[in-house]
């Protein structure tokens, strides 16, 4: 008996040994990032397949196979599966969008809105630019800066906005947002324009471009109002500050518009000031200033003595750089001491006959 336990102990161990040795290795090919809200991991690549469990937007895998346009992946936590490839962002790309979110962290908002359609975040301006992801219609995303890009229909994305695209250039606005929802949100709470996130969140903010007419904004009523009888398209918006009255303090807006097609070399061509009279209960134009080429991102904040102030550059050889300040309703441009009087803008203040109902 003990001669055969002699034998047969060193013989276990030999075939152990043999076993782990010629055991099915999973060489490391490269690593990825998904690039989707939500990916299924599935057990093998067949039309008869289990889900293993779902990644998320930012996961990082380790790539150990490939078959057509799958990948076989172990995740952070040891689980290996199956994903579709075109699901997955290489680390090169990865690294790009990292550094476009903290770039543009913080850059000051421009402008409100949410997806029309489903829509593309590219690294940059334009329709064959690398995709980061994509936003379901509905999304809200913050504005932070515009740029153009010549129009071409990729073989990936179709417009389906039902807007043709009139122009060689169109609009594209670089934006924050989230890649996923909070768990459990509901319509409700997906309505509001919220791209940061909270405690408990299972989200990951994101960055990058979108063409403009895809994103409709969410324009306070008193301007949607002011622009469309004015006939611009507004850009940008900004409460200056808020005035008493007795129904409730109401708040005073600086509008960046354009005027014309998209795809203009400005970001805007155009500026309004909103101010509240008590007396009439309604909004009414307080400033104007029209043939400008101002340049994004507009900067709203203090005078010396606490009024407001907004601040942008002119799109020139010099990148001038102009301040205003709203006094009560009277708003009037900063000058510098060496400024000269050939510098005078042309700028007027509106007469009160331009009315806004109330919003």
């Amino acid at each position: 008996m003990k001669r055969k336990l002699l034998i047969a102990v060193p013989l276990l161990c030999l075939v152990g040994l043999l076993a782990w040795w010629f055991r099915p290795k999973h060489e490391i090919l490269g690593e990825a990032f998904v690039s989707e809200r939500s990916v299924t991991l599935w057990g093998r690549v067949a039309q008869v397949r289990e889900p293993l469990g779902v990644l998320h937007y930012g996961d990082r895998v380790s790539i150990i196979a490939r078959r057509n346009d799958n990948v076989e992946v172990r995740t952070a936590a040891g689980a290996v599966g199956w994903v579709d490839a075109r699901n997955l962002m290489d680390p090169p790309l990865w690294q790009r969008s990292v550094k476009l979110l903290s770039q543009i962290r913080a850059m000051p908002v421009q402008a409100r809105g949410r997806t029309k359609v489903s829509t593309n975040l590219r690294v940059e301006p334009g329709r064959t630019a690398p995709r980061l992801y994509q936003f379901s219609r509905g999304v809200p995303v913050e504005i932070v800066g515009r740029a153009t890009a010549d129009w071409v229909q990729s073989t990936e994305e179709r417009d389906t906005s039902g807007e043709l695209a009139e122009t060689k250039k169109e609009d594209w606005f670089l934006v924050r947002g989230l890649a996923t929802r909070p768990p459990g949100e509901t319509a409700g709470r997906a309505a509001e324009a919220n791209t940061t996130t909270q405690p408990g969140d299972q989200t990951v903010p994101i960055s990058g471009w979108v063409i403009g007419r895809f994103i409709e904004l969410d324009l306070p009523d008193a301007v949607r109002e002011a622009a469309a009888s004015a006939n611009v398209r507004p850009l940008a918006w900004f409460e200056l500050n808020r005035v008493s009255d007795p129904s409730g303090d109401k708040p005073q807006y600086l509008v960046a518009a354009v005027r014309g097609p998209e795809g203009q070399v400005c970001d805007f061509n155009a500026l309004r000031v909103y101010t509240w009279y008590g007396k009439k209960r309604r909004y009414e134009t307080a400033f104007i200033e029209n043939n400008l080429c101002g340049q994004m991102p507009v900067r709203v904040g203090k005078g010396p003595k606490g009024e407001p102030e907004f601040r942008f550059r002119v799109m020139d050889g010099n990148k001038e750089e102009r301040a205003y300040r709203l006094n009560q309703t009277v708003v009037r441009r900063v000058r510098e001491a060496d400024d000269s009087a050939a510098k005078r803008s042309s700028v007027k203040t509106a007469k009160p006959a331009a009315k806004l109902q109330h919003p």
